[in-house]
C-alpha cells in the first residue's frame, strides 16, 4: 500500500523550473541598478494621481496603469527611441520586470507606436504639480538639507 505523503513534504522536490528561473531573474533585477531605480518610484500612486485606469471599453491593454508610468520612466532612463524601447522590452527580462509585465516570446509587441500612445495618454492627464508633491513626499525621508536650494548653472 502506498504511503500518503503530505504535500509540504514533497514540495521541495517538485520541479517548477520556470518559477525557479523567474525567481532568479527577479533576484538579479532587485540587485541591479535598474532594480534600485524601480524601488524609489511609487508607480501605483503615480498612476492613480495621473488618473490612469484599468477599466475602459475595447481591447484589453497589455500595460496596467502603473506599467505605463514605469514604461515612461524606463524610456527616459534608457534614452531609447520608441522603436528601440519596444525591441529591448521584447527581449530584456529586466525591462519587463521593471514595467511589471511578461511578454511571451511567441507574442512580442510589434506596434512600437504603443509607446507614443501611452505617452500621449499620460500627457493629456498629467498634473505636474500633483506629481511633484507626490514624489517630494515620497522621497522626503531620503533627502538631507531641505533648506538648501541648488541650481546647475550649465542649464542657462
Amino acid at each position: 500500500m502506498a504511503k500518503i505523503v503530505n504535500i509540504s513534504e514533497i514540495h521541495p522536490t517538485l520541479g517548477f523550473t520556470e518559477f525557479d528561473i523567474l525567481e532568479k531573474y527577479r533576484k538579479s533585477f532587485n540587485e541591479s541598478e535598474l532594480g534600485k531605480l524601480h524601488s524609489v518610484f511609487p508607480f501605483e500612486c503615480m498612476a492613480k494621481a495621473a488618473g490612469l485606469s484599468d477599466r475602459r471599453l475595447g481591447r484589453r491593454n497589455r500595460f496596467s496603469p502603473s506599467a505605463k508610468i514605469a514604461l515612461m520612466v524606463l524610456k527616459a532612463y534608457t534614452g531609447f527611441s520608441d522603436r528601440q524601447l519596444v525591441e529591448h522590452l521584447n527581449g530584456n527580462i529586466h525591462y519587463q520586470i521593471f514595467c511589471g509585465i511578461m511578454i511571451p516570446p511567441s507574442l512580442p509587441i510589434t506596434n512600437f507606436k504603443i509607446v507614443s500612445a501611452i505617452r500621449n495618454e499620460i500627457a493629456s492627464r498629467l498634473d505636474i504639480d500633483s506629481f511633484q508633491e507626490l514624489l517630494a513626499s515620497h522621497w522626503k525621508p531620503y533627502l538631507d538639507n531641505l533648506h538648501v536650494c541648488m541650481t546647475d548653472a550649465t542649464c542657462y
